[in-house]
């Protein structure tokens, strides 16, 4: 079989594998939350940009199932499989198709089906760096014009975008090639400047809410950890695997005559943000997901240098590998109830494989109330799978407060309101906001929830106990931040600006 065509098999197989893990797997929080934000459109929202949301919108009037909502994340991954290869295909087509192939089987792209902001970041990184490529070979100013344009595409779905950025400006300044081509990078960052404006004057006019939750608010508590930083370098190991680190490293001399540049960039691309995030994993934990936009730039650089059989050798041996984690994958995916049942994750595993029995136990209580859970996820959740909304009633987390933008309290004021959880709550923490309260239990495959129907809504008691106490915590904006509007202040407290 011509390696080519092998190629071609393993993309068409692999996008069948995601589908089919796009259809079996229920949705996650996560991804309900997203899908939130696409019915509520708008230049940006609390936690991220807006990318992912622009994304999903036309979508949700199609078809509502969890697979259709899943396939930008299908088509994005397969699609930056093609382009490794198209971009390594003047060095060579075995080359090319070997190195996409070794992708393609690599298992954190083909597991990677869920629809998250990290969807669009991959992509648009990857076609910024597609650019880059092409303008280095060929010094085009248009080249350059669009590497800008799809880094302001990655900005406006990530933040991580910046890192990217980061792997741009070494480049640029720390190598030779990179300096005599300045003119290059001040018409790339001319061509990224609107994207960027559009995101700081959102912020500037709700509250600086994404600089407050990245900069701020999610990072309250974070301290000096060795243990974070050992385990991001196993979790590079594992992303990168031992044998293509090795490979990496074993052929640095042997790389494709005529690509000594596009290797220095992609190193630049790959191993900046690495170091990074290297240097971040001392007071945080850098999550998985994180670091997977930089990592196709890694296997360019294998493509560059290694060729033959050792090539042919490092995809037998990602092969193996995604054997592994489908066997592992199918395992989770298939296990019985009772894995899960004597876990305190077990309510939240029945919600997420059999919402609609959750939804047929609370529906007999709802009549007349309005509809609440505690937390963003379970929000999202019930309202994907209900079809109607359900808000966040009380002080909820750091994370995920888009619910802040989105429910207007004062519109409550009186109602009655039913509030869904997965754990038990004291019903001293409603019982200052209602009328009267009473709590019951409902039980669904032997997970337990709990139903807190209060009654008579008083929302100057909640002004004063739970918006006022959200205010102090997450919307203190520093004073070196200019500030247009902040409609959660303007909406409870009067004030176009939240106190400094």
């Amino acid at each position: 079989m011509q390696v080519r065509s092998l190629f071609l098999r393993v993309l068409a197989l692999t996008f069948l594998i995601k589908l089919g893990l796009a259809a079996v797997l229920p949705l996650s929080g996560d991804e309900a939350y997203f899908i939130v934000w696409a019915r509520h459109l708008d230049f940006g929202y609390y936690d991220h940009p807006p990318m992912v949301a622009w994304i999903l919108a036309p979508l949700l009037p199609l078809v509502h199932a969890a697979w259709w909502v899943r396939l930008p994340a299908l088509l994005f991954s397969s699609a930056v499989g093609v382009l490794v290869y198209r971009l390594l295909r003047p060095w060579g087509v075995e080359r090319a198709a070997w190195t996409a192939t070794l992708f393609l089987l690599w298992p954190f792209d083909w597991m990677n089906v869920l629809i998250t902001t990290d969807t669009p970041l991959i992509l648009f990184v990857f076609l910024s760096g597609w650019s880059m490529v092409h303008a280095v070979r060929s010094d085009s100013r248009r080249a350059y014009a669009l590497a800008g344009f799809w880094l302001g595409c990655a900005f406006l779905s990530k933040y991580f975008a910046v890192v990217y950025g980061l792997g741009l400006f070494g480049w640029f300044a720390f190598t030779a090639d990179g300096r005599r081509r300045w003119r290059g990078a001040l018409w790339l960052a001319l061509c990224a400047l609107p994207e960027v404006v559009v995101n700081v004057y959102w912020n500037m006019t709700h509250c600086w809410d994404n600089i407050l939750f990245n900069l701020y608010n999610r990072n309250a508590g974070s301290t000096f950890s060795l243990h974070n930083t050992g385990l991001y370098l196993v979790t590079v190991l594992y992303l990168a695997t031992p044998p293509v680190l090795w490979a990496w490293w074993r052929d640095r001399r042997d790389v494709v005559p005529g690509a000594v540049t596009e290797n220095r960039l992609y190193a630049f691309l790959f191993w900046v943000p690495t170091a990074f995030f290297l240097l971040l994993s001392l007071g945080k934990t850098i999550g998985l997901h994180w670091v997977l936009a930089f990592y196709p730039f890694l296997f360019l650089m294998i493509g560059l240098r290694t060729s033959g059989p050792r090539l042919r050798g490092l995809v037998r041996f990602m092969l193996g590998l995604a054997v592994v984690h489908a066997l592992v994958l199918s395992a989770i995916v298939t296990a019985p109830a009772a894995w899960w049942q004597s876990t305190r994750f077990y309510s939240g595993y029945v919600l997420l494989v059999h919402p609609q029995s959750v939804l047929a136990a609370v529906r007999p209580f709802a009549d007349g109330f309005r509809l609440a859970t505690n937390d963003y996820s379970t929000s999202a959740l019930m309202s994907w799978h209900a079809g109607q909304e359900y808000f966040v009633f009380g002080p909820g987390s750091k994370h995920a407060r888009q619910d802040d933008m989105t429910t207007d309290f004062r519109a409550l004021a009186g109602r009655n309101i039913l509030v869904f959880d997965k754990s038990p709550t004291p019903l001293t923490q409603y019982a200052p906001y209602f009328r009267h309260v009473e709590q019951r239990r409902i039980i669904v495959d032997g997970a337990v929830f709990y139903l807190a129907r209060g009654y008579g809504f008083d929302y100057p008691a909640y002004r004063q106990g739970v918006l006022a106490r959200v205010r102090a915590q997450y919307y203190r904006v520093p004073d070196w931040l200019p500030m247009l509007r902040c409609g959660f202040c303007e909406r409870y407290f009067a004030a176009p600006v939240c106190a400094r």
